[in-house]
Formats: C-alpha cells, sequence, structure tokens
C-alpha cells in the first residue's frame, strides 16, 4: 500500500509576518537550528510515506532544494488552500492509497504517531484518519483514494477540512504520542514554544 503526504507550504502567514516584521515567511523562520518547513518535512518517515512539499513561494523550494534534497516540491502559482490541495495531490494520485496532508508549520509529530496513522489506514483504508488528542480531532489528516477526486475539485478557500464538515465520510480518530504534536505555529509565541518543546525532547 502506498501512502502519500503532502506537506501544505503555502499559508501567507499573515499574523506571523505582522508581529515578527513584514515580509517575513514563517516558514523559513528558525526552529531549533533549522528551517520550519525543513524541520517538518523531515519529521515525516520517507520510509513510510511518499513526501512531497507543495507551495506558492520560490524560496521555500530553494530552501529545501538544498537542505531536503530527493523531496519533490510541487510548486504552484494559486494563492488559495484549494490550489495548495491539488498541486500536492496531483504529484502522486494516480498511484497513492491514501494521502496525508500535513501543515507545514506542524513540525513535532513524533515517528510513533506517523506510524500509527499509516497502521490505522491499513486497517481500514476506506475511511478518513486524524491524528488528535485526548479525543479532539486535529491535523495530519489521512484521507483515502475514495477522496481524491473531491478534493482536486475544491475551489477557492476550501481544503480538506472542508470536506470533513460535510460529514459524508466516516472519520476516526488516532491518539498523538504526546499533546505538543498537534502545536503549529501561527505567532512568533508559538515558535518559542515549539522550539522549547524541542529542546526537551532532545534533552
Amino acid at each position: 500500500m502506498r501512502i502519500g503526504c503532502v506537506i501544505m507550504a503555502s499559508g501567507k502567514g499573515r499574523r506571523f509576518a505582522g508581529i515578527a516584521g513584514a515580509g517575513r515567511n514563517k516558514l523559513l523562520a528558525d526552529a531549533g537550528g533549522m528551517p520550519l518547513v525543513v524541520r517538518t518535512v523531515r519529521s515525516v518517515p520517507a520510509a513510510r510515506f511518499e513526501v512531497v512539499v507543495s507551495t506558492r513561494w520560490p524560496e521555500v523550494a530553494r530552501v529545501l532544494d538544498g537542505m531536503a534534497p530527493g523531496v519533490p516540491v510541487a510548486l504552484h502559482e494559486g494563492g488559495f488552500r484549494s490550489d495548495s490541495v491539488r498541486a500536492g495531490l496531483a504529484a502522486g494520485d494516480t498511484r497513492w492509497d491514501g494521502c496525508l496532508f500535513v501543515p507545514g508549520d506542524q513540525p513535532l509529530v513524533s515517528p510513533a504517531s506517523y506510524e500509527a496513522l499509516a497502521r490505522a489506514f491499513e486497517g481500514d483504508p476506506t475511511r478518513v484518519w486524524r491524528l488528535a488528542w485526548q479525543g479532539a480531532p486535529a491535523s495530519p489528516v489521512l484521507f483515502p483514494r475514495a477522496c481524491f477526486g473531491a478534493l482536486m475539485g475544491l475551489a477557492g478557500k476550501d481544503g480538506g477540512s472542508s470536506l470533513l464538515r460535510t460529514g459524508a465520510m466516516d472519520v476516526s480518530m488516532v491518539e498523538a504520542v504526546r499533546a505538543e504534536e498537534l502545536m503549529d505555529v501561527d505567532t512568533p509565541e508559538d515558535l518559542a514554544a515549539v522550539c522549547r518543546a524541542l529542546e526537551g525532547m532532545a534533552g
């Protein structure tokens, strides 16, 4: 069974840039010694998932080319979330049995949690699987092939979460190993919290 993984790295990060300084791309902010998006890419077990980064930022593509060589980048022009979904999924939709969507600013998901998502999907590849903490659903989200048509048909600001809200598909949860894994970065304070978590994990 082949499972793709699209790293969503096209957001504007307005809240982060507005606080940290105009023009600063949060995906390239330092997260424990490497750019945030690179840390997220490296957190995904390559032996388990076929990783593709979907981005509209040439500077992100350049950094990944140097620091994550061999990881394909789907560079797209559209500015909506749906554009990023379609560009990433198109990179492997003909060969994947399922696709995991991971926010580019969520670098703390553990190998054990990624493995649990993959195993759950292999056990039942007909439903959507979401990482959760204490029963509260979050990201990443793993969609089965049956959802690919609907994902490719998204438009405007809609992302995969818009499909989940319809209630038209069965969704199950996989508990994360630690609460910190669900952290993403919207503000410089969030980034500082992620860096502290990384230090704790290293210790």
